[in-house]
């Protein structure tokens, strides 16, 4: 037992008595800490967990020597990034938060509002954009991974030209089909849809609706969406197409192609772009009262208004766009 229990009894920290009779002081313990400074380690430690990475580096001393550190190189902090991000053909240039979305940077940073936000939880494809060709849902990506040269295409890149006669067949199609209620899923269906028929303009009914999977119309509008989808492919292979809704189309089309003899038009773009086309609706009946308008067309990012140069030239329709509210690009 008296062997037991000089294993279980703790040391005693006191000094050591050698056989010498001199008292000699217990040794210190090292810490982490100390270790980490006397082996030089401690400033790349500190580099790393104040988010400056490896940009502060040592210069290699004599021993003896001070130590020189190199100052840190200008740097951002780890939490965001400087991307590119390529949309609907235009680059941007953008730093973003390592948490940011697509939605979050093309809505609060760019002013796009080229899709909408549903659910916020990549659960019900309102938000639905292409990237490289793919649908995919711009409130699940990341945006700090998208800036290494991938397409990102947005239903305000479809169009094939200004106005409602420059729609994208898919897009003509869910208008005069009557594929939509609220709006708030709609551009998702779009870009869904268009991305089907890129690989498939013949799709049965069950591949579309496979496609369409992962978007949700909480209207419920399901039966009208998959015959706009049916008729957008049969426009896109060269088929005559006759719609649920042709007047629709008709009075909401420019009454010509080209302006009228005598008149003057040009393309303007707006400096922050317009929510839905209901609000571009609003907004060019209300140009048109203006004296000296003629016509206006255009969409959420373009106008495209016709004058009367006897009565107005372009800064007197660029003061109007201003009253209105939605001032334009120079």
């Amino acid at each position: 037992m008296a062997d037991d229990k000089q294993f279980l009894e703790p040391k005693s920290t006191e000094p050591i008595e050698p056989d010498s009779g001199t008292a000699q002081p217990a040794r210190p313990l090292v810490t982490r800490r100390d270790f980490l400074i006397r082996s030089n380690a401690g400033a790349v430690a500190v580099g790393v967990m104040t988010g400056a990475g490896f940009a502060t580096s040592l210069v290699q001393r004599q021993p003896g020597s001070p130590q020189v550190v190199q100052p840190p190189a200008a740097t951002i902090p780890l939490t965001v990034r400087r991307v590119t991000l390529n949309i609907d053909q235009k680059k941007y240039e953008v730093t973003v938060d390592v948490r940011e979305s697509l939605w979050e940077t093309m809505n609060y940073q760019l002013g796009l509002s080229n899709c909408n936000l549903g659910c916020d939880r990549a659960q019900c494809g309102a938000c639905t954009v292409l990237v490289d060709g793919k649908a995919v849902n711009g409130c699940a990506l990341l945006s700090a991974r998208l800036g290494r040269g991938q397409k990102i295409l947005t239903v305000a890149g479809i169009a094939n030209g200004p106005g409602p006669g420059g729609l994208h067949p898919v897009q003509r199609a869910f208008w005069l089909e009557g594929g939509f209620q609220c709006g708030i899923c709609t551009r998702g269906f779009v870009m869904s849809a268009y991305a089907l028929l890129q690989t498939n303009m013949n799709p049965t009914n069950d591949q579309i609706k496979e496609a369409l999977a992962g978007n949700i119309c909480r209207c419920g509008e399901y039966t009208k969406i998959l015959s706009a989808v049916k008729k957008a492919a049969a426009e896109l292979r060269g088929e005559r197409v006759s719609y649920t809704a042709p007047l629709i189309f008709a009075e909401k089309a420019p009454p010509s192609a080209a302006p009228a003899e005598g008149t003057v038009s040009k393309q303007f773009e707006f400096v922050t772009p317009l929510g839905t086309i209901e609000q571009f609706d609003e907004m060019a009946l209300e140009l048109k009262q203006k004296p000296g308008i003629v016509g206006v067309s255009g969409s959420e990012r373009t106008i495209t208004p016709v004058w009367d140069p006897a009565k107005l030239d372009e800064t007197k329709v660029r003061q109007i766009l201003v009253e209105t509210g939605h001032p334009v690009r120079p």
